[in-house]
Protein backbone atom coordinates (compact mmCIF):
# COMPACT_ATOMS: atom_id res chain seq x y z
CA UNK A 1 0.00 0.00 0.00
CA UNK A 2 2.94 2.18 0.68
CA UNK A 3 5.09 1.06 -1.94
CA UNK A 4 4.24 3.94 -4.07
CA UNK A 5 5.22 6.64 -1.38
CA UNK A 6 8.46 4.75 -0.74
CA UNK A 7 10.60 7.30 -2.52
CA UNK A 8 8.75 10.33 -0.89
CA UNK A 9 9.23 9.02 2.27
CA UNK A 10 13.03 8.40 1.85
CA UNK A 11 13.24 11.36 0.79
CA UNK A 12 11.87 13.01 3.61
CA UNK A 13 13.79 10.74 5.71
CA UNK A 14 17.34 11.46 4.27
CA UNK A 15 16.55 15.21 4.48
CA UNK A 16 15.02 15.37 8.22
CA UNK A 17 17.80 13.23 9.50
CA UNK A 18 20.49 15.97 7.59
CA UNK A 19 18.54 18.33 9.20
CA UNK A 20 18.76 16.51 12.41
CA UNK A 21 22.95 16.26 12.32
CA UNK A 22 23.39 19.92 11.19
CA UNK A 23 21.38 21.12 14.66
CA UNK A 24 22.89 18.32 17.13
CA UNK A 25 26.21 19.48 15.84
CA UNK A 26 25.38 22.99 16.49
CA UNK A 27 23.69 22.04 19.92
CA UNK A 28 26.69 19.74 20.53
CA UNK A 29 29.14 23.34 20.18
CA UNK A 30 27.44 24.44 22.87
CA UNK A 31 27.46 21.52 25.45
CA UNK A 32 30.47 20.86 24.94
CA UNK A 33 32.46 23.96 24.10
CA UNK A 34 30.70 26.45 26.04
CA UNK A 35 31.05 27.28 29.60
CA UNK A 36 28.55 27.91 32.07
CA UNK A 37 28.90 30.95 34.45
CA UNK A 38 27.58 29.09 37.26
CA UNK A 39 26.81 30.10 40.54
CA UNK A 40 28.62 28.10 43.21
CA UNK A 41 27.05 27.08 46.45
CA UNK A 42 29.60 28.45 48.90
CA UNK A 43 28.65 32.02 46.88
CA UNK A 44 25.51 32.42 48.47
CA UNK A 45 25.30 34.57 51.72
CA UNK A 46 24.66 33.45 54.96
CA UNK A 47 22.05 34.64 56.96
CA UNK A 48 20.65 34.24 59.80
CA UNK A 49 17.28 32.83 60.74
CA UNK A 50 15.69 35.19 62.80
CA UNK A 51 15.36 37.43 59.68
CA UNK A 52 13.28 34.72 57.45
CA UNK A 53 9.57 34.63 57.33
CA UNK A 54 8.21 30.90 57.59
CA UNK A 55 6.75 31.23 54.20
CA UNK A 56 3.13 30.35 55.94
CA UNK A 57 -0.24 31.53 53.58
CA UNK A 58 -1.22 35.38 54.47
CA UNK A 59 -3.84 34.71 56.16
CA UNK A 60 -2.66 33.29 59.75
CA UNK A 61 -0.49 35.96 60.96
CA UNK A 62 2.01 34.21 62.22
CA UNK A 63 5.83 33.60 62.02
CA UNK A 64 7.13 36.70 60.76
CA UNK A 65 9.08 39.45 62.46
CA UNK A 66 7.73 43.06 62.54
CA UNK A 67 10.20 44.97 60.91
CA UNK A 68 8.66 45.04 57.32
CA UNK A 69 5.63 47.81 57.56
CA UNK A 70 4.64 50.36 54.84
CA UNK A 71 5.94 53.42 57.49
CA UNK A 72 5.46 56.33 54.95
CA UNK A 73 4.17 54.65 52.06
CA UNK A 74 7.26 54.36 49.90
CA UNK A 75 7.90 51.31 49.87
CA UNK A 76 11.12 51.67 50.85
CA UNK A 77 13.18 50.48 54.34
CA UNK A 78 16.21 52.38 55.82
CA UNK A 79 18.48 49.90 53.35
CA UNK A 80 19.81 47.65 56.21
CA UNK A 81 19.58 44.49 57.21
CA UNK A 82 17.33 45.24 60.56
CA UNK A 83 17.84 43.23 63.44
CA UNK A 84 19.61 40.79 61.78
CA UNK A 85 23.14 39.93 62.79
CA UNK A 86 25.29 37.40 61.21
CA UNK A 87 29.35 37.31 59.34
CA UNK A 88 27.87 38.55 55.89
CA UNK A 89 24.95 41.36 57.00
CA UNK A 90 27.13 43.54 55.31
CA UNK A 91 26.50 41.52 52.17
CA UNK A 92 22.73 41.92 52.88
CA UNK A 93 21.22 43.98 49.68
CA UNK A 94 17.54 45.17 49.69
CA UNK A 95 15.69 43.24 47.24
CA UNK A 96 13.10 45.15 45.35
CA UNK A 97 10.77 42.39 43.51
CA UNK A 98 8.63 44.32 40.67
CA UNK A 99 6.02 42.29 40.52
CA UNK A 100 3.49 43.80 37.26
CA UNK A 101 0.34 42.39 37.22
CA UNK A 102 -3.08 42.61 34.63
CA UNK A 103 -6.34 41.43 35.29
CA UNK A 104 -4.75 38.88 37.44
CA UNK A 105 -7.11 36.85 40.27
CA UNK A 106 -5.83 37.79 44.11
CA UNK A 107 -5.31 34.03 44.91
CA UNK A 108 -2.20 33.85 42.39
CA UNK A 109 -1.11 36.81 43.38
CA UNK A 110 -1.00 35.97 47.11
CA UNK A 111 0.50 32.80 46.44
CA UNK A 112 3.75 34.66 44.58
CA UNK A 113 4.03 36.92 47.73
CA UNK A 114 3.80 34.21 50.16
CA UNK A 115 6.68 32.49 48.48
CA UNK A 116 8.54 35.85 48.16
CA UNK A 117 8.80 36.31 51.91
CA UNK A 118 9.46 32.86 52.53
CA UNK A 119 12.96 33.28 51.14
CA UNK A 120 15.88 32.72 53.37
CA UNK A 121 16.45 36.49 53.54
CA UNK A 122 15.81 39.04 56.15
CA UNK A 123 12.19 40.36 55.89
CA UNK A 124 13.29 43.95 56.31
CA UNK A 125 15.40 43.70 53.17
CA UNK A 126 12.33 42.38 50.91
CA UNK A 127 10.09 45.04 49.28
CA UNK A 128 7.40 43.71 46.50
CA UNK A 129 5.88 46.59 44.17
CA UNK A 130 2.51 44.98 42.66
CA UNK A 131 2.80 47.47 39.25
CA UNK A 132 -0.98 47.19 37.84
CA UNK A 133 -2.67 49.85 35.47
CA UNK A 134 -4.79 52.21 36.72
CA UNK A 135 -7.69 51.30 35.06
CA UNK A 136 -7.52 47.70 35.58
CA UNK A 137 -10.92 46.92 37.41
CA UNK A 138 -10.06 43.63 38.93
CA UNK A 139 -6.64 44.24 40.68
CA UNK A 140 -7.28 47.76 41.52
CA UNK A 141 -10.48 46.55 43.69
CA UNK A 142 -8.29 44.21 46.15
CA UNK A 143 -5.32 45.44 45.90
CA UNK A 144 -4.61 48.04 48.87
CA UNK A 145 -6.39 45.11 50.98
CA UNK A 146 -3.98 42.47 49.98
CA UNK A 147 -1.41 45.16 51.04
CA UNK A 148 -2.68 45.97 54.47
CA UNK A 149 -2.91 42.24 54.82
CA UNK A 150 0.45 41.95 54.25
CA UNK A 151 1.20 44.48 56.44
CA UNK A 152 -0.37 42.67 59.50
CA UNK A 153 2.38 39.69 58.75
CA UNK A 154 5.15 42.06 58.65
CA UNK A 155 5.58 41.91 54.50
CA UNK A 156 6.38 45.22 52.72
CA UNK A 157 4.27 45.05 50.06
CA UNK A 158 3.63 48.42 48.40
CA UNK A 159 0.68 48.90 45.21
CA UNK A 160 2.18 50.91 42.46
CA UNK A 161 -0.81 52.04 39.40
CA UNK A 162 0.64 53.28 36.51
CA UNK A 163 0.09 56.97 35.78
CA UNK A 164 0.01 56.96 32.24
CA UNK A 165 0.42 60.82 31.62
CA UNK A 166 3.68 60.66 33.88
CA UNK A 167 4.60 57.67 32.09
CA UNK A 168 3.97 59.86 28.75
CA UNK A 169 6.14 62.71 30.68
CA UNK A 170 8.94 60.53 31.30
CA UNK A 171 9.30 59.13 27.91
CA UNK A 172 9.49 61.86 26.16
CA UNK A 173 11.93 63.71 28.62
CA UNK A 174 14.26 60.86 28.31
CA UNK A 175 13.57 61.14 24.49
CA UNK A 176 11.78 57.84 23.79
CA UNK A 177 8.43 59.38 22.77
CA UNK A 178 6.96 61.78 20.82
CA UNK A 179 4.15 64.09 22.05
CA UNK A 180 1.24 63.11 20.63
CA UNK A 181 2.18 58.82 20.55
CA UNK A 182 0.91 56.37 22.07
CA UNK A 183 2.03 55.09 24.84
CA UNK A 184 2.78 51.37 25.04
CA UNK A 185 1.20 49.34 27.02
CA UNK A 186 3.35 46.47 28.02
CA UNK A 187 4.82 44.76 30.73
CA UNK A 188 8.19 46.59 29.51
CA UNK A 189 6.26 50.33 30.13
CA UNK A 190 4.89 49.32 33.37
CA UNK A 191 8.24 48.29 34.89
CA UNK A 192 10.28 51.56 33.55
CA UNK A 193 7.08 53.54 35.21
CA UNK A 194 7.63 51.98 38.31
CA UNK A 195 11.60 52.04 38.12
CA UNK A 196 11.20 55.55 37.59
CA UNK A 197 9.07 56.73 39.99
CA UNK A 198 10.28 54.48 43.16
CA UNK A 199 12.64 55.66 45.03
CA UNK A 200 15.78 52.84 45.31
CA UNK A 201 19.42 53.66 46.21
CA UNK A 202 22.48 52.54 43.72
CA UNK A 203 23.16 49.06 45.84
CA UNK A 204 20.02 47.59 45.66
CA UNK A 205 19.19 44.89 44.06
CA UNK A 206 16.06 44.90 41.44
CA UNK A 207 14.43 41.65 40.56
CA UNK A 208 11.43 41.11 38.16
CA UNK A 209 8.34 38.58 39.10
CA UNK A 210 5.33 37.45 37.14
CA UNK A 211 2.19 36.86 38.91
CA UNK A 212 2.29 33.15 38.99
CA UNK A 213 5.99 32.75 39.89
CA UNK A 214 7.60 30.67 42.71
CA UNK A 215 11.72 29.92 43.92
CA UNK A 216 13.18 27.82 45.40
CA UNK A 217 13.83 29.43 48.94
CA UNK A 218 17.18 30.06 48.65
CA UNK A 219 17.47 31.75 45.39
CA UNK A 220 17.96 35.03 46.55
CA UNK A 221 20.83 34.22 48.88
CA UNK A 222 22.54 32.67 45.82
CA UNK A 223 21.62 35.43 43.25
CA UNK A 224 23.09 38.25 45.87
CA UNK A 225 25.86 36.37 46.12
CA UNK A 226 26.25 35.78 42.84
CA UNK A 227 25.82 39.74 42.26
CA UNK A 228 29.33 39.99 43.74
CA UNK A 229 30.91 38.61 40.50
CA UNK A 230 28.93 39.24 37.95
CA UNK A 231 26.44 42.14 36.91
CA UNK A 232 23.14 40.04 36.44
CA UNK A 233 22.29 36.68 37.80
CA UNK A 234 19.79 34.07 35.98
CA UNK A 235 17.66 31.50 37.18
CA UNK A 236 16.30 28.39 35.22
CA UNK A 237 12.92 27.66 34.24
CA UNK A 238 10.09 25.18 34.70
CA UNK A 239 6.39 25.02 35.07
CA UNK A 240 4.91 24.15 38.75
CA UNK A 241 0.92 23.19 37.61
CA UNK A 242 2.22 19.55 36.17
CA UNK A 243 -0.99 18.24 38.38
CA UNK A 244 -3.33 20.57 35.53
CA UNK A 245 -3.08 18.10 31.85
CA UNK A 246 -0.81 17.10 29.53
CA UNK A 247 0.58 20.58 28.20
CA UNK A 248 2.37 21.79 31.32
CA UNK A 249 3.69 17.97 32.10
CA UNK A 250 5.17 18.20 28.93
CA UNK A 251 6.72 21.63 29.26
CA UNK A 252 7.71 21.07 32.70
CA UNK A 253 10.34 18.56 31.21
CA UNK A 254 11.22 20.94 27.68
CA UNK A 255 11.59 23.81 29.61
CA UNK A 256 13.64 22.32 32.38
CA UNK A 257 15.74 20.66 29.50
CA UNK A 258 16.48 23.43 27.31
CA UNK A 259 17.34 26.21 29.86
CA UNK A 260 19.60 23.51 31.39
CA UNK A 261 21.11 22.47 28.97
CA UNK A 262 21.19 25.27 26.01
CA UNK A 263 20.34 28.07 28.07
CA UNK A 264 22.89 28.18 30.83
CA UNK A 265 25.43 27.69 27.90
CA UNK A 266 24.86 31.13 26.62
CA UNK A 267 25.85 32.87 29.74
CA UNK A 268 28.89 33.86 27.98
CA UNK A 269 27.02 35.50 25.30
CA UNK A 270 25.23 36.72 23.18
CA UNK A 271 22.42 35.84 26.18
CA UNK A 272 19.15 37.23 26.93
CA UNK A 273 17.16 37.14 30.30
CA UNK A 274 14.03 35.00 30.68
CA UNK A 275 11.43 37.67 32.12
CA UNK A 276 11.33 36.22 35.67
CA UNK A 277 14.00 34.91 38.51
CA UNK A 278 17.07 37.57 37.10
CA UNK A 279 18.57 39.67 39.58
CA UNK A 280 20.64 43.22 38.88
CA UNK A 281 22.03 46.11 41.04
CA UNK A 282 19.99 49.53 40.61
CA UNK A 283 22.70 51.02 39.47
CA UNK A 284 23.50 48.90 36.59
CA UNK A 285 20.00 48.83 35.42
CA UNK A 286 20.07 52.76 35.54
CA UNK A 287 23.49 52.79 33.40
CA UNK A 288 21.66 50.39 30.84
CA UNK A 289 19.06 52.53 30.68
CA UNK A 290 16.27 49.71 32.01
CA UNK A 291 13.80 48.24 29.41
CA UNK A 292 12.66 49.57 26.12
CA UNK A 293 8.75 50.09 26.89
CA UNK A 294 8.09 49.68 23.24
CA UNK A 295 9.52 45.84 23.40
CA UNK A 296 6.88 42.78 23.93
CA UNK A 297 9.98 40.71 24.60
CA UNK A 298 11.97 43.12 27.41
CA UNK A 299 13.39 40.17 28.95
CA UNK A 300 15.01 39.65 25.47
CA UNK A 301 15.95 42.96 24.42
CA UNK A 302 17.37 43.79 28.15
CA UNK A 303 19.59 40.98 28.13
CA UNK A 304 21.13 41.78 24.38
CA UNK A 305 21.65 45.44 25.63
CA UNK A 306 23.09 43.96 28.81
CA UNK A 307 25.38 41.87 26.86
CA UNK A 308 26.62 44.62 24.54
CA UNK A 309 27.88 46.69 27.08
CA UNK A 310 29.83 44.26 28.91
CA UNK A 311 27.84 43.25 31.25
CA UNK A 312 28.55 39.55 32.72
CA UNK A 313 25.90 36.84 33.40
CA UNK A 314 25.48 34.27 35.83
CA UNK A 315 23.36 31.51 36.38
CA UNK A 316 21.86 30.74 39.40
CA UNK A 317 21.22 26.58 39.37
CA UNK A 318 17.56 26.94 40.75
CA UNK A 319 14.60 26.66 38.96
CA UNK A 320 11.77 29.37 38.78
CA UNK A 321 8.48 27.55 38.59
CA UNK A 322 5.10 29.10 36.86
CA UNK A 323 1.83 28.25 35.66
CA UNK A 324 1.58 26.88 32.19
CA UNK A 325 -1.49 27.72 29.86
CA UNK A 326 -3.39 24.81 29.76
CA UNK A 327 -5.39 25.34 26.71
CA UNK A 328 -3.64 25.04 23.41
CA UNK A 329 -4.32 28.17 22.24
CA UNK A 330 -3.50 29.86 24.97
CA UNK A 331 -0.10 28.06 24.72
CA UNK A 332 0.23 29.22 21.04
CA UNK A 333 -0.54 32.61 21.47
CA UNK A 334 1.94 32.76 24.76
CA UNK A 335 4.82 30.98 22.59
CA UNK A 336 4.27 32.70 19.63
CA UNK A 337 5.59 35.90 21.31
CA UNK A 338 8.42 34.26 23.06
CA UNK A 339 9.96 32.40 19.74
CA UNK A 340 9.40 35.99 17.93
CA UNK A 341 11.71 37.56 20.22
CA UNK A 342 15.14 36.78 19.16
CA UNK A 343 14.18 37.63 15.40
CA UNK A 344 15.09 41.57 16.24
CA UNK A 345 18.68 40.76 17.19
CA UNK A 346 19.09 38.06 14.40
CA UNK A 347 21.22 40.57 12.30
CA UNK A 348 22.66 43.25 15.14
CA UNK A 349 25.35 45.30 13.64
CA UNK A 350 27.00 45.16 16.96
CA UNK A 351 27.67 41.42 16.90
CA UNK A 352 31.03 39.87 16.01
CA UNK A 353 30.51 37.03 13.18
CA UNK A 354 31.51 34.83 16.08
CA UNK A 355 28.77 36.54 18.53
CA UNK A 356 26.44 36.09 15.52
CA UNK A 357 27.02 32.54 15.05
CA UNK A 358 26.59 31.68 18.36
CA UNK A 359 23.25 33.62 18.59
CA UNK A 360 22.10 31.98 15.54
CA UNK A 361 22.97 28.41 17.03
CA UNK A 362 21.19 28.70 20.38
CA UNK A 363 17.98 30.56 18.85
CA UNK A 364 17.37 29.58 15.23
CA UNK A 365 19.21 25.87 15.28
CA UNK A 366 16.72 25.36 18.37
CA UNK A 367 13.32 26.53 16.57
CA UNK A 368 14.19 24.24 13.91
CA UNK A 369 14.44 21.00 15.70
CA UNK A 370 10.41 21.54 16.07
CA UNK A 371 9.85 22.61 12.77
CA UNK A 372 12.27 19.24 11.34
CA UNK A 373 9.91 17.29 14.41
CA UNK A 374 6.64 18.45 12.88
CA UNK A 375 7.53 16.61 9.38
CA UNK A 376 10.75 13.90 10.84
CA UNK A 377 8.69 12.18 13.52
CA UNK A 378 5.82 10.69 11.75
CA UNK A 379 7.98 10.06 9.00
CA UNK A 380 10.66 8.24 10.79
CA UNK A 381 8.09 6.29 12.33
CA UNK A 382 6.55 4.95 9.43
CA UNK A 383 10.37 4.20 8.17
CA UNK A 384 10.95 2.24 11.30
CA UNK A 385 8.08 0.62 10.96
CA UNK A 386 8.60 -0.56 7.42
CA UNK A 387 11.73 -1.55 7.94
CA UNK A 388 11.26 -3.46 10.64
CA UNK A 389 7.99 -5.16 9.40
CA UNK A 390 10.52 -6.28 6.74
CA UNK A 391 9.71 -3.90 3.65
CA UNK A 392 12.88 -3.83 2.21
CA UNK A 393 14.01 -0.56 2.63
CA UNK A 394 18.07 -0.70 2.64
CA UNK A 395 19.70 2.72 3.37
CA UNK A 396 23.45 3.96 1.99
CA UNK A 397 25.86 3.25 4.56
CA UNK A 398 26.63 7.32 4.98
CA UNK A 399 22.81 7.52 5.79
CA UNK A 400 23.16 4.99 8.20
CA UNK A 401 25.89 6.87 9.84
CA UNK A 402 24.08 9.96 10.33
CA UNK A 403 21.04 8.39 11.89
CA UNK A 404 23.16 6.98 13.96
CA UNK A 405 24.82 9.48 15.02
CA UNK A 406 21.73 11.25 15.52
CA UNK A 407 20.18 8.45 17.99
CA UNK A 408 23.24 8.64 20.15
CA UNK A 409 22.49 12.75 20.28
CA UNK A 410 19.10 12.26 21.17
CA UNK A 411 19.91 9.47 23.55
CA UNK A 412 22.33 11.92 25.39
CA UNK A 413 19.85 14.65 25.22
CA UNK A 414 17.28 12.82 26.73
CA UNK A 415 20.09 11.20 29.81
CA UNK A 416 20.45 15.48 30.04
CA UNK A 417 16.87 15.78 30.44
CA UNK A 418 16.23 13.13 32.84
CA UNK A 419 18.24 14.76 35.06
CA UNK A 420 17.18 18.46 34.84
CA UNK A 421 14.13 17.25 35.97
CA UNK A 422 14.70 15.64 38.70
CA UNK A 423 16.43 19.02 39.95
CA UNK A 424 13.82 20.88 38.87
CA UNK A 425 10.58 19.33 39.17
CA UNK A 426 9.38 18.63 42.44
CA UNK A 427 7.00 15.59 42.65
CA UNK A 428 6.12 14.39 46.11
CA UNK A 429 4.89 11.20 45.69
CA UNK A 430 5.98 7.91 43.79
CA UNK A 431 2.15 7.83 42.23
CA UNK A 432 2.51 11.29 41.02
CA UNK A 433 6.43 10.74 39.70
CA UNK A 434 5.08 7.33 38.02
CA UNK A 435 2.51 9.39 36.34
CA UNK A 436 4.48 12.06 35.40
CA UNK A 437 6.65 10.06 33.51
CA UNK A 438 4.51 7.98 31.95
CA UNK A 439 2.75 11.30 30.18
CA UNK A 440 6.43 12.73 29.75
CA UNK A 441 8.84 10.52 28.09
CA UNK A 442 11.18 10.62 25.51
CA UNK A 443 8.33 9.65 22.87
CA UNK A 444 5.98 12.54 24.12
CA UNK A 445 9.18 14.70 24.37
CA UNK A 446 9.32 14.60 20.76
CA UNK A 447 5.49 15.43 19.99
CA UNK A 448 5.66 18.32 22.47
CA UNK A 449 9.00 19.42 20.00
CA UNK A 450 6.82 19.27 17.18
CA UNK A 451 4.00 21.78 18.92
CA UNK A 452 6.36 24.19 18.78
CA UNK A 453 6.51 24.43 15.44
CA UNK A 454 2.41 26.03 15.41
CA UNK A 455 4.07 28.99 17.01
CA UNK A 456 6.97 29.35 15.34
CA UNK A 457 5.42 29.03 11.90
CA UNK A 458 2.93 31.70 13.10
CA UNK A 459 5.93 34.29 14.88
CA UNK A 460 7.80 33.70 11.02
CA UNK A 461 4.59 34.52 9.08
CA UNK A 462 4.15 37.60 10.92
CA UNK A 463 7.38 38.89 11.39
CA UNK A 464 7.61 38.20 6.96
CA UNK A 465 4.40 40.19 6.51
CA UNK A 466 5.78 42.87 9.11
CA UNK A 467 3.31 42.38 11.71
CA UNK A 468 4.20 43.74 14.61
CA UNK A 469 3.86 41.66 17.71
CA UNK A 470 1.35 42.41 20.29
CA UNK A 471 1.64 42.19 24.55
CA UNK A 472 -1.46 39.61 25.33
CA UNK A 473 -1.72 38.69 29.14
CA UNK A 474 -1.61 34.17 29.08
CA UNK A 475 -5.13 33.61 31.37
CA UNK A 476 -4.19 31.62 34.36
Amino acid sequence: MLEPLFPVLLSLFVTTQVVYGLINLSVASLLYTQPVNVIAEEQAIAVDGGGVNDGGGMGDGGGVNDGGGMGDGSGMSDGGAGGTETPDAERIRPIHVLLAVRNERRAVIEETIADVFAQEYPTESIHVYVIHEADDELVGGYVDDLAATAADRGWDVVPHAVDREGLSYYLQANARLIAGDFVPRTKAAALTYAFASLSFEPDDVVTVSDADTKLPPDTFRLAVGGLEEYDIVQAKQTVRNVADGWLPTLEAMGIAAWSDAIYARTSTGPYQLLGKGYFVGVDDLYALGAWDPDAITEDMTLGVAAYLQGYRLGIVDRYVRDLCPTDFRAWVRQKRRWVGGPYAHLFREEFTLRERIRFWTFTVANQALSVANFVGVPVGIVVAWVAIAGGGITLPTAVTVLVAFNLLCWAEFTRRTYAATRRAVPLATRRAKVGFYLLSNPITQAIYAALWAVPIASAVWGTLRGVAPTFEVTPK
